[in-house]
C-alpha cells in the first residue's frame, strides 16, 4: 500500500496573497456551484412536483403522503420523484452536506428496504465519487494548509499501519467504522494516490450496513398511520431493532473492526 500513497509537501506556515489568491476563488466557485445545484433541485421539485423542503412535522408527514401520491401518478410523476430524489442525493455526497438520513428514510419508504439500501448505497459510492474529483480540482491550495495537512497524514499514517491488509479492505474499514469523517476520505483520498475504483467499490459496500438500518426505519415509519400504531407490538419490535442495530458500530465498532482485521491478516 505504501506504494499508493502520494508525498505530502510540507505545510506553509505563513500564507502568502498568492496562496489566499488559489484557494479563494475555487471556494468561492465550489460554494457558488453548490448552491446553484440546489436551487435548480428544489425549482424542478416545486415547479414539476409541487414539491418543497418540509418545516414542521406536519409538513414531513404531508410530504411522505404526496410522494406516495406521485410514485403512483404515472411514469412521468414517477420519474420525476427519481430525478429529485438522485439529484438531492448526488447533490449532497458531492459537497458533503448532512441529510443523509432522511434520504435514506425517504428512499426505505418509497422503494422498499433491499432496493432502498441497493440503491441508496450506489448513490452514495456515485456521489462520493464525484466528490473525490471534485477534491482533485478544487483543493490542491488547500494542502497548503497546515490543519488540512496534518488531517491528511493522520490518514496516510493510518492506510501504513494498515497496509497488510490491502488498499480496498482499509477503505472498506473507513466506511463501516469511520474514524475520520467522510468529507475528508473523499476530498483526502486523491492525493494519496487511491484508485477511484478501490474508492468507489469501498464506499458502495461500506454503507450497505448503514443504510439497511436507515432504509428499515424508513420502512417502519410508512406503517405510522396514527400515534395508536405506536403501540402496535410488531412496530414495536421493529423499532427496537432498528435501535439496537444503530449501536452495534458504536458499542461493538472497535471490537469488530479489531477481529476483522485479524481475521484477514491470517488468510
Amino acid at each position: 500500500m505504501g506504494d499508493n500513497q502520494a508525498e505530502l509537501k510540507p505545510p506553509v506556515k505563513s500564507l502568502g496573497a498568492h496562496v489566499y489568491r488559489q484557494i479563494l476563488p475555487r471556494l468561492v466557485c465550489f460554494v457558488a456551484c453548490g448552491l446553484a445545484m440546489f436551487y435548480m433541485i428544489m425549482t424542478f421539485a416545486h415547479d414539476s412536483l409541487a414539491i418543497d423542503l418540509p418545516r414542521s412535522l406536519q409538513d414531513l408527514q404531508e410530504l411522505t403522503t404526496q410522494l406516495d401520491v406521485l410514485r403512483r401518478a404515472g411514469w412521468e410523476k414517477s420519474l420525476g420523484l427519481t430525478f429529485v430524489f438522485v439529484s438531492l442525493y448526488l447533490w449532497q455526497q458531492m459537497f458533503s452536506m448532512p441529510g443523509t438520513v432522511l434520504l435514506n428514510l425517504l428512499a426505505g419508504h418509497l422503494y422498499g428496504v433491499f432496493v432502498g439500501t441497493v440503491w441508496t448505497a450506489f448513490l452514495c459510492a456515485l456521489g462520493s465519487t464525484i466528490a473525490y474529483w471534485v477534491g482533485l480540482l478544487v483543493g490542491e491550495p488547500l494542502m497548503q494548509l497546515a490543519w488540512f495537512q496534518q488531517r491528511i497524514r493522520t490518514l496516510q499514517d493510518q492506510m501504513e499501519r494498515d497496509r497488510g491488509l490491502g488498499l480496498f479492505w482499509w477503505l472498506l474499514f473507513a466506511r463501516l467504522f469511520p474514524f475520520s469523517p467522510y468529507w475528508l476520505i473523499n476530498l483526502g483520498s486523491p492525493f494519496l494516490n487511491v484508485p477511484v475504483q478501490a474508492f468507489f467499490w469501498s464506499t458502495f459496500y461500506g454503507v450497505i450496513p448503514y443504510n439497511l438500518v436507515c432504509t428499515q426505519a424508513g420502512q417502519v415509519l410508512g406503517e405510522l398511520t396514527s400515534t395508536a400504531d405506536l403501540l402496535a407490538p410488531a412496530l414495536m419490535l421493529k423499532l427496537c431493532l432498528v435501535s439496537f442495530l444503530t449501536l452495534i458500530p458504536i458499542a461493538w465498532g472497535k471490537t469488530l473492526q479489531n477481529r476483522l482485521r485479524s481475521y484477514l491478516e491470517r488468510q
